[in-house]
């Protein structure tokens, strides 16, 4: 059976961040408008998934994965994935669009924590067949639990600034999972979060002129073993990520300011306004001044 497309406008409102919280108890299907916990689907939103009672098997893009209380793991789009088995199961999913709320979550992309786990796990595990997730203890369980109960009072009352609110309770979330997995003590879980760690550094700190050397002390491992490791990770070489970390800073200047090519090179990290030009034909197929053009 093909896999069903989760619509974005089935699962957010309109005028209102896009996040919203779907809970499930115990094994009775269709517990909610367009519950497809049991149906192969996928969406082009994240979705942050936390069980926190009985087990199951959890299959994600073909591979089953175990799942019992205290498991969080993230699907960050277009991830096809159902629950084969439910034993006693709840779990509360957060779903977000984590492209309209990327300038909320712009500070967190310094956190190591958080780039494993957010944005290198969900793609390493779908190309590696990778079956880490976070499992947290039941004391850090009963916390997430009162963070998940104000999300659902917040969702159901709706009182001003309710959607703010929510936001707020997710980050917080967020942080708490990203702390978490600092302390997953499987290998490829640790090497991910040094690749984090980098992605934090580059994050952060884009305009300095990076090389491998100063890139494998940040990490703590020799330079071959992190240019393996890196690729591994992220599909990139470190240098060729940092450039298109530029090449999205630059992006966002010509789109949001009137500064010219040359001055944007300077602010990105770029030795000059052709190298500039360059890179950004070479990744967006198109100049600066045709993307600015196109963007406006």
């Amino acid at each position: 059976m093909k896999a069903i497309q989760a619509l974005s406008r089935d699962f957010f409102k309109e005028n209102a961040y896009p996040i919203t919280l779907r809970s499930i108890h115990g094994d009775q299907h269709h517990q909610h408008p367009g519950d497809l916990t049991d149906v192969e689907h996928w969406h082009d939103f994240a979705e942050l998934v936390i069980i926190t009672e009985g087990y199951g098997t959890h299959s994600i893009d073909g591979i089953d994965y175990p799942v019992s209380a205290g498991d969080i793991f993230v699907f960050q789009g277009k991830t096809k994935h159902y629950f084969k088995e439910r034993h006693g199961l709840t779990m509360h999913n957060i779903m977000y669009d984590n492209r309209r709320l990327q300038h909320s979550f712009k500070n967190l992309q310094g956190d190591a924590g958080y780039n494993a786990m957010f944005l290198l796990e969900p793609a390493y595990r779908r190309r590696h067949r990778f079956k880490s997730r976070l499992r947290i203890s039941r004391r850090s369980l009963a916390h997430v639990e009162t963070i998940v109960h104000k999300i659902r009072n917040e969702q159901e009352h709706q009182l001003p600034g309710h959607d703010t609110l929510i936001l707020s309770m997710l980050l917080e979330l967020i942080v708490f999972f990203s702390r978490q997995y600092s302390k997953v003590d499987i290998p490829q879980a640790q090497a991910l979060y040094r690749i984090g760690k980098i992605i934090g550094r580059l994050e952060t700190q884009y305009q300095k002129d990076w090389n491998i050397a100063q890139l494998s002390k940040v990490a703590g491992m020799s330079k071959s073993s992190l240019i393996v490791a890196f690729k591994d990770a992220t599909g990139y070489s470190p240098i060729d990520y940092l450039i298109r970390i530029r090449l999205q800073k630059a992006a966002e200047l010509l789109i949001e300011t009137e500064a010219s090519s040359g001055e944007i090179s300077v602010q990105c990290g770029f030795h000059d306004s052709n190298y500039l030009t360059r890179q950004f034909r070479r990744v967006y197929n198109l100049t600066p001044r045709q993307f600015r053009k196109n963007n406006r």
